[in-house]
């Protein structure tokens, strides 16, 4: 698909750079590998689950004495379970949030419906492979199951909206949730940072090397306003250290002046116009960069990220005070 492009648009004399930045990633597919391993790492326990939602929600009776279970009025006014697709992960997960929400009322009414413990023992995942009771270990994988998911949610609602341009955040989006999985790792709980060294290998297979990512994804990020090139170097060296961070910065830098050359040749049409050299403009910032820890509270990674950004541009702010009239007119 990418060659035929190619083909296209070289006859239309608009394909720069030889059609090398054409091929990006189709970034919710990649989610998708990534979460399909976390959802087998909690199986049986998501079966459960699903298993407990679809015999309440069989009967309006069984529903209402369900109902009935939940302590919390405005909880059980407001809210409801619902029963997920399998083989759609996101309304897994809109199932997980619900059943973690209502853990009281499941455990009340497992303690008192003879019905609910029969119909799990005698349900069957697979062939011979019933489904039993929920046990606790059961609640704590769900609630770690729902945890990841949350993230791969949010960052595919944020991705695939079709009213507004996203592909300037992917690259701060794949970056938040990389360091957040370094941080998961390097948790306590070693479930939790097993799990996580999982779903990083996955991840790593196609973010993890930088020489295979599209710098288009870079230079998107660079061109909005809010981050620039200094703030990309920074996000960088989070995610890939100090080192190879600023070589990236400088790549970066160097391939958005290529393409901007390309731009002005395939433009100028052979009036005159002067192209940059890429050697002589290369000067890459030696602003200090430092690493900085996001925090996990909050809304997610990207905003911790997003705080981290501030606090580095607030402290760097100095670097330049010239006004945007005066870079202009310099």
């Amino acid at each position: 698909m990418v060659k035929e492009l190619s083909k296209h648009l070289t006859k239309m004399r608009t394909n720069l750079m030889n059609g090398d930045h054409l091929h990006v990633r189709y970034m919710t597919h990649i989610v998708n590998l990534v979460v399909q391993d976390d959802l087998k790492e909690s199986y049986m326990s998501i079966e459960r689950a699903r298993h407990a939602v679809r015999y309440v929600k069989q009967s309006p009776a069984r529903l209402k004495r369900f109902q009935e279970s939940c302590g919390d009025k405005q909880l059980s006014c407001k809210k409801s379970l619902c029963l997920d697709v399998p083989t759609r992960w996101n309304f897994t997960y809109l199932m997980l949030i619900r059943v973690v929400e209502f853990e009281n009322a499941f455990t009340n009414y497992d303690s008192s419906e003879i019905g609910l413990r029969h119909y799990l023992r005698n349900s069957y995942i697979e062939v011979e492979v019933p489904a039993g009771e929920i046990l606790s270990s059961d609640w704590v994988h769900v609630k770690r199951t729902t945890k990841f998911l949350e993230i791969s949610y949010l960052l595919t609602l944020k991705i695939s909206v079709s009213l507004n341009i996203t592909p300037n955040i992917y690259f701060l989006e794949i970056c938040a949730i990389y360091v957040y999985l370094n941080q998961l790792i390097a948790s306590e709980d070693t479930d939790l940072s097993s799990i996580a060294k999982k779903i990083k290998e996955k991840f790593d297979k196609y973010w993890g090397d930088p020489t295979k990512m599209n710098e288009i994804i870079f230079i998107l990020c660079v061109l909005d306003p809010r981050y620039k090139l200094d703030l990309v170097g920074y996000v960088l060296v989070n995610m890939f250290e100090k080192t190879q961070g600023l070589s990236l910065k400088a790549t970066v830098k160097e391939y958005m002046i290529l393409l901007f050359n390309e731009y002005v040749k395939s433009s100028s049409k052979g009036l005159g116009v002067t192209v940059s050299s890429p050697c002589s403009l290369l000067q890459t910032s030696t602003s200090v960069i430092f690493g900085s820890q996001l925090s996990t509270q909050g809304t997610g990674p990207l905003d911790s990220l997003m705080q981290d950004l501030k606090k580095y541009k607030a402290v760097n702010e100095d670097v330049d005070t010239r006004t945007e009239l005066d870079k202009y007119l310099g």
